[in-house]
């Protein structure tokens, strides 16, 4: 073989190896949850805090992290802001519940990934529920890309091997506390 070509072959090689390594790897990766477990999910959290009757309380959040928002609620209307750092309005618990609803509503859409439809990707919310009570504790839109086969043969003949790896989740709301007022 021509000393030229070995590079070539080298390279090509490797990236059949990441590909496949890739694939092989996203086999034991663990899913999304289903829309309809995530919708019973979010019925049964729901269904704690409506049966707990607080409709007046003081709740504490990051919306995002970097941000915080202190606001008093009675009867599902924000009353009193303490403090507002964030680019957001203010929520409210049964608000957060339908930020949840509406942004997860649209789970199974594919979207292509930054660069191009080499990878795709799903966007869904990831919410962890108070055990007690049953609000939002946290919020996340989690987004799990896979490898688009149709198109990537394209992307690595112009542009090389595609990052295709699930980016980390983007934290929209921490409810940091919740107090009831009598």
């Amino acid at each position: 073989m021509a000393t030229h070509l070995r590079p070539r072959v080298a390279a090509l090689t490797l990236c059949v190896a990441l590909l496949f390594a890739c694939a092989l790897g996203a086999l034991w990766l663990p899913g999304a949850p289903s829309i309809s477990a995530r919708a019973q999910e979010l019925a049964v959290a729901r269904q704690r805090w409506q049966s707990r009757t607080i409709t007046h309380y003081r709740m504490v959040m990051q919306a995002p992290s970097w941000c915080r928002l202190d606001v008093e609620i009675r009867g599902e209307s924000v009353v009193q802001v303490f403090e507002n750092s964030c680019p957001t309005s203010p929520r409210t618990v049964s608000g957060l519940f339908e930020m949840i609803k509406q942004i997860d509503s649209a789970a199974d859409t594919i979207f292509c990934a930054p660069l191009g439809c080499e990878c795709t990707e799903v966007r869904y919310i990831h919410a962890s529920y108070d055990h007690e009570l049953g609000f939002p504790r946290t919020i996340s839109l989690r987004r799990e890309r896979q490898m688009n086969w149709p198109e990537l043969w394209h992307f690595l003949v112009t542009r090389g091997v595609p990052n295709c790896l699930t980016p980390r989740d983007i934290e929209l709301v921490e409810v940091v506390s919740l107090n009831p007022i009598s």
